[in-house]
């Protein structure tokens, strides 16, 4: 059964202090360029949606040529947090039949081959969500039905999606994926050093914090 993919990627990364989906993952790709391109190369995927929001020029202009086949959602509210981006995604494509699988944009390490599973679980006289689990826990990605869309976005978006997962866990059916597929996403400089692939790009990141006793912090000069 073809489904439709959502990517959220309309965060600020204020921890990185630039855009984190444009950071080099392996050679001559992005973050966000791997897990457009894992969407692209899956069997089953028909429609792919990226929500941009805090830094949307630069991505649009850096990523010209991996953004050509994807529909931009923009995300005027992306201050407000991650729902705001499900919520602009949803309303967008909302009109379709197909069901939507919903990953992040800072995951790279996702797959294609773990990525085809939900399109082959989705029956189409299934109305329950696919959702993917690690050592028993709900973790991403995570496929929803249309007729689920009015649900989530009758939510409050204080706790974000988490109120509709807890509600359909357990009697969704579930796909079972490592760390490093469903729950590790990339948070910290650390995280994204010691975890990209060799071949990447050479990055500089942004000096560490100085601190001038226990109340003054600056950043350290250049």
């Amino acid at each position: 059964m073809s489904v439709n993919a959502l990517i959220l990627a309309a965060g600020e990364a204020r921890r990185f202090g630039r855009p984190k989906q444009l950071l080099p993952w392996g050679q001559d790709e992005t973050i966000l360029g791997r897990v457009i391109a894992e969407l692209q190369a899956t069997p089953g995927i028909d429609r792919v949606g990226v929500v941009l929001g805090a830094w949307e020029e630069e991505i649009r202009k850096q990523m010209q040529t991996r953004l050509a086949r994807v529909e931009i959602i923009s995300n005027p509210d992306w201050k407000q947090g991650m729902f705001s981006s499900l919520s602009a995604g949803l309303v967008k494509l909302r009109g379709s039949a197909r069901p939507l699988l919903i990953l992040l944009g800072d995951m790279p390490f996702i797959s294609h081959d773990v990525l085809s599973r939900f399109p082959a679980a989705c029956d189409p006289d299934d109305p329950r969500p696919i959702i993917a689990t690690e050592a028993g826990r709900p973790a991403h990605p995570y496929l929803i039905r249309p007729r689920h869309i009015d649900e989530i976005l009758s939510l409050s978006g204080e706790s974000g999606i988490r109120p509709f997962i807890r509600r359909h866990f357990p009697e969704a059916v579930k796909i079972t994926v490592s760390e490093n597929a469903g729950r590790h996403d990339i948070d910290t400089w650390e995280s994204y050093f010691s975890r990209r692939p060799a071949a990447s790009g050479p990055v500089i990141p942004p000096p560490p914090p100085t601190f001038d006793g226990l109340e003054n912090c600056r950043p350290a000069s250049p």
